[in-house]
């Protein structure tokens, strides 16, 4: 330590600026509009935990999780597999895991410290904005609206790269407000890390840009000479140093030690489809996110959903989702609720006061969400973007500005409320709003509970068998399984070395098909689907259930029944399932 660090006029100016820290910070906490954020986190908080799902099939889980011992055991590395190039999802994935085990907690808590963060960054940004009850708005939709709480607790990376950009544009806001060159380079480098959750938030970027060079002309026609901000191409300052910072990371994980290998790949990857490095699917459809964001059908009668919460068995729970998700899309569901709707009022609302403050918000928004559904995964010729109605979580935060501002312009009549009252005569605004919250938070509880209920219900299935496996001690079994359980199944029991968990596959896509009995090898486990779910499978025509020892496994030789799981009344009772997750486990000698 330098001899300067320890004399008193050195501890003395320390002691000064501690306390000025916290003098701030409890000066901050004392004041009711943190008193407010806070009471909206821990409303977060609880409403995440009461619906926690740790492993999910709503996203590409597995292939996340899939990477979480290599990385505990210090032998990761990238590869040709797109999901391994995810550093900010696949690192803090397996710190969590790593503290908290494996379970639901340790694979969802990433996401729940991601979304607990961007509540704060929107909050923040609807201050800077417009004013702290919109910045409280905006947080509070936020923390209920469907999409985020469907993935808030999964080890998917929406809510990781939502933190990462909302932060950015947090930055950008900042930068732009205040003139701050370290500001506008924070936003660039955020956004990056944000692209090491997944590659859409390069879009923030690109909005960055065409802002920039939007508000120069602008500026310049409007005072007549040239006017150019240099500090905001800190931004790309930013972005090419946390690039630059990556490339030494790279010279340890990356093949042949690639210091732009991220990028490289994402492009190949995104460009073009048909290889084994290339993504297989895109929907070319420019209405995707509008039936998305738009799901209702309001012939339909809105009280049905209730019947959900005592349903009699699997086919009338899985048949009748339709019915009960308030007429969702054969391809997206409904994610959203009612937000859609209140987003369109909102910003039409907002466009006709001519609110200059709200339009930043707007145009991130309008911006984000038009890119996403009619914009190319290519820049050298137009392949339309990958589709998926999770991937609007990049838009998630902006959306919820837009309300949230809507909402206290508003409540306050447009004009700004003396220390934070309402003016006169707006006690019919405030219930306007209160009802509007309402009615979103009804319509919405209605879809978080079928998501938690639907994924955990059919997660205990999985936790049962790798209960069963781990009491026989048959970690060095081999097993066949349906593809999502084999996924999901050397999770719950920590991937122990020696477990071989297989596919049912007799030459489809994914395992969809039974094997042969012949096919099947002796000393070998079965995880086969009831009696009952087969035939709901067979109706529905979700598998091809080709093979009859699949109803009468005693037609397969010395098939056996292991653990009759399906058969356990609490198991079979919980309602919506899916099929490919149930199942008894079969032993054949």
């Amino acid at each position: 330590m330098a001899k300067s660090d320890v004399t008193p006029a050195g501890n003395a100016m320390r002691e000064r600026i501690g306390k000025g820290i916290w003098t701030r910070a409890v000066r901050y906490l004392s004041e009711r509009e943190a008193q407010y954020l806070i009471a909206i986190l821990a409303f977060g908080l609880v409403l995440s935990l009461l619906l926690i799902k740790g492993p999910s099939f709503y996203g590409d889980d597995a292939a996340y999780l899939q990477y979480v011992p290599s990385i505990l055991g210090g032998t990761f590395g990238e590869s040709i597999n797109i999901f391994s190039i995810r550093l900010m999802a696949d690192f803090p994935l397996a710190i969590f895991i790593g503290i908290f085990g494996y379970t639901n907690l340790g694979a969802g808590a990433w996401s729940l410290v991601s979304y607990l963060v961007t509540m704060v960054a929107v909050y923040l940004m609807g201050r800077e904005l417009y004013n702290g009850r919109a910045g409280l708005f905006s947080a509070l939709l936020f923390a209920f609206y469907p999409l985020v709480l469907k993935y808030n607790t999964t080890p998917e990376p929406m809510l990781p790269m939502a933190m990462f950009v909302s932060l950015s544009a947090l930055f950008f806001v900042y930068g732009r407000k205040r003139g701050s060159l370290y500001s506008y380079i924070l936003s660039g480098a955020l956004a990056f890390l944000g692209t090491l959750a997944n590659p859409l938030a390069y879009l923030y970027v690109l909005f960055y840009a065409v802002y920039i060079v939007l508000d120069a002309v602008y500026g310049s026609l409007k005072r007549h000479r040239l006017e150019f901000d240099f500090r905001a191409l800190g931004v790309f300052l930013g972005l090419l140093t946390a690039i630059a910072l990556m490339g030494y990371v790279n010279l340890l994980i990356a093949p042949s030690g690639n210091p732009f290998y991220e990028i490289g790949l994402t492009n190949n990857y995104y460009s073009a489809a048909g290889g084994p490095d290339e993504i297989f699917y895109t929907n070319p459809s420019l209405t995707f996110y509008l039936s998305g964001y738009f799901p209702y059908d309001f012939s339909d009668n809105v009280i049905s959903p209730l019947q959900h919460f005592n349903l009699p068995g699997v086919a009338n729970g899985i048949g009748s989702i339709s019915n009960a998700m308030f007429s969702m899309t054969d391809v997206n569901l409904n994610e959203v609720g009612m937000f859609g709707y209140a987003t369109v009022l909102a910003g039409l609302y907002l466009l006709l006061k001519r609110d200059r403050r709200s339009y930043f918000a707007l145009s991130i928004a309008a911006f984000v969400v038009a890119y996403m559904e009619f914009g190319s995964m290519s820049l050298t010729h137009y392949f339309p973007i990958y589709k998926l109605m999770r991937f609007t979580m990049l838009a998630a935060p902006m959306l919820m500005l837009v309300i949230g501002i809507a909402c206290e312009s508003f409540l306050s009549g447009g004009r700004a409320a003396s220390r934070g009252r309402l003016p006169e005569g707006r006690i019919i605004r405030a219930l306007v709003i209160i009802a509007a919250f309402a009615a979103l938070l009804a319509t919405s509880s209605v879809l978080d509970w079928f998501n938690y209920a639907y994924n955990n219900n059919s997660m205990i299935f999985v936790a049962a068998m790798a209960n069963s496996v781990r009491q026989a001690n048959l970690q060095g079994a081999n097993f066949y399984a349906p593809g999502e359980i084999s996924y999901y199944l050397p999770f719950y029991l920590g991937y122990p070395g020696g477990l071989n968990v297989g596919q049912y596959d007799n030459g489809a896509y994914g395992g969809r098909f039974m094997p042969t009995c012949a096919s099947i090898p002796n000393d070998t486990y079965l995880v086969i689907p009831s009696t009952a779910v087969l035939q709901y499978i067979n109706g529905y025509n979700l598998w091809n259930v080709n093979e009859t020892w699949a109803y009468t496994p005693s037609e397969c030789g010395s098939l056996s029944l292991y653990a009759n799981l399906y058969a356990n009344a609490t198991l079979a009772s919980l309602n919506p399932i899916s099929p490919d997750f149930t199942g008894n486990i079969y032993y054949k000698q």
